[in-house]
């Protein structure tokens, strides 16, 4: 495949994705809350890495993120929120999340990532992106809650 053809397919994934950022489903009271800043950089494939706080039965834990996608060009930043949904232990947050999601940012855009770990914590997470990037991607990260 051109490298013409996959850039136009991963533009044509990422524009119905990142609309996930605007309609995005407010935290029910049993839900966490996952707050986020991440960083990301590909050409094809991309890696990303970033901070952040999960809320969840009334604590507040620092977490890490880290992994990477296919489908993606570019480099940007992504600050946003997320419900964490089927969250029945604290422990089953940590591990491997398949994600999918997309963001059309030049300057600044929507970014929509859902996320789903082996144990069934689903995590919703929408914000915005800051830097020149197109993504349709479809990616592993690993999330942990910091000393813990």
């Amino acid at each position: 495949m051109s490298f013409v053809r996959f850039s136009a397919m991963a533009l044509l994934l990422a524009l119905p994705l990142s609309g996930q950022a605007i309609a995005a489903k407010p935290c029910s009271p049993d839900d966490g809350r996952l707050e986020l800043s991440m960083h990301g950089v590909s050409i094809a494939v991309g890696y990303m890495w970033g901070r952040g706080t999960l809320s969840y039965a009334g604590r507040t834990y620092p977490v890490s993120i880290k992994g990477g996608g296919m489908l993606s060009f570019g480099s940007a930043s992504f600050v946003g929120t997320g419900c964490v949904r089927n969250l029945g232990r604290l422990k089953d947050f940590n591990g491997t999340y398949w994600t999918i999601g997309g963001d059309v940012a030049l300057g600044r855009g929507p970014v929509g990532i859902d996320m789903e770990n082996a144990r069934g914590v689903d995590i919703a997470f929408s914000g915005h992106a800051h830097g020149a990037h197109v993504a349709g991607q479809i990616s592993r990260l690993y999330l942990s809650i910091d000393n813990h």
